[in-house]
């Protein structure tokens, strides 16, 4: 009886099997892109409220930071640092260089968020009720599937 090199037939269909159930159960896992888009914009709110943090202490202006359902937006006020005033401009995304930082939400993601929005930084970075400038105890934005970004009202820390 001599030895031959090689697969047989029955080897090789049982490893194509193997091999399609496989990519039929991990499928949906690697290209469903919902968890990679959640996880990315989790990470612009947090930069964008960072951002907003920082264009309010280097100004020493108010930033107003507006959160929707399904957008954030970042505008400076124009009528100086108190609380007085209440026409805002449109400030330029340092991303795209476009005038107006507006950052929306991909598709089948929301956001959350306690009821003191839209809030205020202002020059010392502490972050402030659009109401009545009073410092918020502690705010939060939670993009759907549970990532939450919190910001601490007297340091405006941002975490």
């Amino acid at each position: 009886m001599s030895q031959s090199d090689g697969y047989t037939m029955v080897e090789l269909v049982m490893v194509m099997v193997i091999i399609g159930i496989l990519a039929a159960i991990t499928y949906p896992r690697f290209f469903s892109n919902i968890t990679y888009n959640r996880q990315v914009y989790y990470d612009e709110v947090l930069n964008s409220l960072r951002y907003a943090r920082k264009l309010a202490v280097g100004s020493g202006t108010h930033i107003q930071f507006n959160v929707s359902a399904n957008s954030i937006t970042i505008l400076r006020r124009t009528e100086g640092g108190t609380c007085s005033g209440a026409t805002f401009t449109s400030i330029m995304d340092p991303a795209n260089r476009t005038n107006g930082y507006v950052k929306t939400a991909p598709s089948g993601i929301t956001l959350t968020y306690t009821a003191d929005w839209p809030i205020y930084f202002n020059g010392l970075g502490q972050a402030l009720t659009a109401s009545d400038c009073t410092v918020v105890n502690s705010d939060s934005i939670t993009i759907s599937g549970g990532n939450t970004v919190t910001i601490v009202g007297e340091t405006g820390f941002v975490q």
